[in-house]
């Protein structure tokens, strides 16, 4: 006894497979035998203490039987075994499927070699770990980086579904053009995951939503035999489905961080300015490989059939945040019944648009379009119904596993330059039939959006040069009877229609004010509201070049007239690195961390006019943004929306009279 072998005392805690592979790494720090022997075999279950596990390659298995008592023994604490299964890996887990490349094939320094094969495995073992030492992004890059040395998974199950479709089967490889995020639910520690394949550990679409996406086009659509081919279960009637669906899974690596950063929100009556980003797990960009087959019942014909609905479905999306542009697959929507659709083309001049790549690497984000869009509907509608317009926004736009009225995609072209980025491409807005007016409220948006200032980072500023970078961005929408000329009566009469889109929506309207809050905090900035104390002036710059004519992005004549009345006063300016009178200047062009409560917008019209900006104020009664508006006037800009100046000071003298009980009562 004494010469006995003492079982393993150190813990290891978590599921039966962590425990199982926590084991093998501590085998393998201390360069056992057991260690270099199991290493490569794959965790298949352990249930009423039988331990199985498989091996890809027959001669390991043959001698790792030779070392199961010894297993039995160093597990006795950590994982209690009567009984350990050695099979060779086949049927629904290959080996050669299951298991990612070995340590000896990791070129990239992969930081968790025989611990972690897979992506789910990666998230796994970091769970544990992230309210100690480590963020939720962490978590979700460490299962980004796992996917990496997956190529051989996905090789094997691309091959894998091509055998299965033979002989009267087909493949159908769609490209998806940005991101896509199946399933999932809230995992672990909070973390929003998408769905996993449970035994090969990567992501996919499942079979059943896939099937899901399928019917519920052919249904919209009133195909006659979804029930035949689908099949139905009503009841205790129920009929064989005549088409199989297979998993789809990627061809090739994918799996992407992504931040999805709300800057503004509700918080009870009030919208206000507070930037949340929650990082959440994507797939990039992915190509995915997807079978059908005809079942005993059906035909190659069926399959055929089946195939084209299930195309035209992933045209109008799968999986979730389809209406913000995820999940699209890439190309126009084939017309659809029952859908109205209306598409503009776009041309974007940005600083770069960012979101979650560590090497900061720009793409163009959908998403960017949809909050701009969202952040014009408030600014219109909180001034027209007060705060009871949380509703319509939901209605419209939508809300947390919440589809809207609205959805909104892009098909855009790879920048063709940088510094600046320029993107070219689609708007397309979609509703249902009956849906008209969405739709028509989503063109009058765009319009706006598209007039008073930009999208993404800068969307303030026009795009110009400060200090050594880029700053700001310029949009054009065509398609659209826009931009307007520097004429009062057109752009009054583009509000009275802007209204009149809303009051179809919804009626009646109730005006109201509200302030856009202080620069000093972030939870203190609220929604920027056109309201009656809104400005809106247009102050014409005959020397502002087209950006396409720009070749000294750091010239003042870039910037235009408004841009270099704003940079050209410390009050007006903002607080900055180089102005720092917060008392005065970020009234006006904002505090550090909190938006400018000014927009300028360069607008080109083009048919002989002077190019001129768009300069708009928010809570213009403010006594340090009044004094802007008056340079402004000065200058020789023009007021198309909001009070003249001379009128503001008035109301301000009768406010203050109220409160300092001077003003007589009735």
């Amino acid at each position: 006894m004494a010469n006995k072998r003492k079982p393993q005392k150190k813990s290891i805690g978590g599921s039966p497979a962590e425990i199982w592979q926590g084991f093998i790494q501590e085998q393998l720090k201390n360069n056992s035998k057991i260690g270099n022997l199991f290493k490569d075999a794959e965790f298949r279950g352990y249930k009423n203490k039988i331990l199985t596990l498989c091996f890809a390659d027959e001669d390991a298995l043959k001698k790792a039987k030779g070392q199961l008592e010894n297993v039995k023994q160093k597990l006795l604490l950590l994982l209690p075994c009567d009984c350990i299964k050695l099979e060779p890996c086949v049927g629904s887990a290959p080996a050669s499927v299951a298991a990612a490349p070995s340590r000896s094939n990791n070129k990239g320094g992969d930081k968790y070699g025989a611990r972690a094969k897979t992506p789910l495995m990666a998230l796994k073992f970091e769970e544990r770990t992230i309210h100690a030492e480590k963020s939720s992004r962490a978590v979700l890059e460490a299962a980004a980086e796992r996917d990496t040395h997956c190529q051989q998974i996905y090789q094997k199950l691309c091959d894998r579904t091509r055998a299965l479709v033979e002989p009267n089967g087909q493949t159908l490889s769609v490209l998806f053009d940005w991101r896509l995020r199946v399933g999932g639910t809230r995992g672990f520690v909070e973390l929003l995951l998408p769905v996993f394949h449970p035994v090969f550990g990567i992501p996919y679409i499942p079979a059943s939503s896939l099937k899901g996406a399928a019917r519920a086009w052919a249904k919209e659509n009133s195909e006659s035999r979804v029930r035949e081919l689908l099949g139905m279960l009503d009841g205790k009637t129920a009929r064989a489905a005549k088409v199989e669906f297979l998993d789809a899974f990627p061809t090739e690596p994918c799996l992407s961080v992504d931040v999805a950063t709300p800057q503004w929100s509700w918080k009870g009556d009030r919208v206000t300015y507070k930037p949340e980003p929650h990082p959440l797990l994507t797939m990039y960009e992915p190509t995915l490989l997807i079978g059908l087959r005809p079942a005993s019942n059906g035909t190659a014909d069926d399959v055929n059939t089946v195939k084209t609905w299930l195309a035209n479905a992933l045209y109008l999306g799968i999986g979730s945040r389809t209406s913000a542009g995820y999940g699209r697959r890439l190309g126009a929507s084939p017309s659809s019944k029952g859908l109205l659709s209306k598409d503009f083309k776009f041309e974007l001049w940005t600083q770069g648009m960012y979101g979650a790549d560590p090497k900061g690497n720009s793409e163009f984000r959908p998403t960017a379009l949809r909050g701009i869009l969202r952040y014009w509907f408030r600014a219109m509608a909180i001034a027209l119904y007060g705060s009871g317009c949380q509703e319509l926004e939901k209605e419209i736009f939508g809300d947390l596993g919440e589809a809207g009225k609205l959805s909104i995609r892009t098909a855009t072209n790879p920048s063709k330059k940088e510094n600046p980025y320029l993107y070219d491409g689609r708007i397309c807005f979609e509703v249902q039939q009956g849906d008209e007016k969405y739709l028509a409220l989503a063109e009058m948006l765009l319009a706006l959006a598209a007039s008073l200032g930009g999208f993404g980072r800068g969307s303030r500023r026009p795009l110009h040069l400060l200090n050594g970078r880029m700053r700001g961005c310029h949009w054009e929408v065509k398609d659209v009877d826009f931009p307007l000329s520097r004429d009062r009566d057109r752009w009054q009469q583009f509000f009275k229609e802007l209204t009149a889109a809303f009051k179809a929506v919804r009626s009646p309207l109730s005006r109201s004010n509200s302030s856009p809050g202080t620069p000093y905090a972030k939870q203190s900035r609220y929604q920027d509201v056109l309201d009656d104390n809104a400005q809106i002036w247009l102050l014409e710059c005959p020397n502002l070049p087209e950006p396409d004519d720009v070749d000294d992005w750091g010239n003042k004549s870039v910037r235009g007239d408004a841009l270099n009345l704003l940079y050209g006063n410390p009050n007006f300016k903002g607080v900055n690195r180089d102005v720092q009178e917060e008392d005065i200047g970020a009234k006006v062009g904002g505090a550090r961390g909190t938006p400018s409560f000014v927009w300028i917008k360069s607008v080109f019209p083009g048919g002989g006019e002077n190019p001129y900006q768009v300069v708009s104020i928010f809570g213009a009664n403010d006594k340090a943004r009044r004094e802007f508006a008056q340079a402004l006037q000065e200058e020789g800009a023009m007021l198309v929306f909001g009070k003249e100046p001379e009128k503001q000071v008035k109301q301000l003298k009768q406010v203050k009279q109220v409160k300092t009980g001077k003003r007589r009562k009735r």
